[in-house]
C-alpha cells in the first residue's frame, strides 16, 4: 500500500483514513458558523457585482434617453458625458473593493478549512485555488469591460443625440 498511485480506485478509496477534527464541539460550532456566514458573504458580494454591473447598464441607458428627451444641446451632453464618466470610474472601483471582500472572505474559509477534518479538506481542494482565482478575476475583467464598453456605447449615443438631429 506504500504506492498509493498504482492502486484500483476500490483500494485508494479503502486506503482513506478519516481523521476528525482536534477541536472541541463548541469551538468546531464557532468554525461551522463562521464558515457559513463567511460563504453567504462571498455570494451576497458577487451578486452584489453582478446587480452593479446590470444596474450601471440600466443608468447608462437613462442617461442616453435624458439626453434624447430632455436636451440636445452640447454643454447638456458634455455633462452627461461627464456623469458617465464618473459612474464608470465609481463602478469599476467598486467592483475591485467587491473582489477584494470575497478574497479577505475567502481567506478565513482557507483559514477555518485547516481546523476541520481531512475529508472536509480533501474535498475543499478538488477544486484549486489557481483555478477558482483565474475564474474569479477572469469574471472581474469581464464586468469591468462590460462597463467600460457600455460607458462607450453610451458615449456615442449621447453624440448621436447631439449631432444626428
Amino acid at each position: 500500500m506504500a504506492d498509493n498511485k498504482n492502486a484500483p480506485p476500490a483500494e485508494k478509496a479503502s486506503s482513506f483514513e478519516l481523521v476528525p477534527t482536534a477541536v472541541d464541539e463548541q469551538t468546531h460550532a464557532e468554525l461551522c458558523l463562521l464558515y457559513k456566514e463567511s460563504t453567504d458573504t462571498v455570494r451576497f458580494a458577487k451578486h452584489l457585482q453582478w446587480w452593479t454591473l446590470g444596474s450601471t447598464l440600466m443608468s447608462f441607458g437613462a442617461i442616453v434617453m435624458l439626453g434624447k428627451y430632455v436636451g440636445t444641446d452640447m454643454t447638456y451632453a458634455n455633462q452627461l458625458t461627464g456623469a458617465v464618466i464618473l459612474v464608470t470610474m465609481g463602478v469599476i472601483f467598486t467592483l475591485i473593493v467587491y473582489q477584494f471582500w470575497q478574497h479577505n472572505e475567502l481567506r478565513k474559509i482557507r483559514e477555518i478549512s485547516l481546523h476541520m477534518s481531512n475529508l472536509f479538506g480533501r474535498i475543499r481542494r478538488m477544486k484549486s485555488r489557481r483555478e477558482a482565482n483565474i475564474q474569479r478575476y477572469l469574471l472581474l475583467i469581464f464586468m469591468i469591460s462590460t462597463v467600460i464598453l457600455g460607458a462607450v456605447i453610451a458615449y456615442l449615443g449621447l453624440q448621436q443625440v447631439v449631432y444626428g438631429r
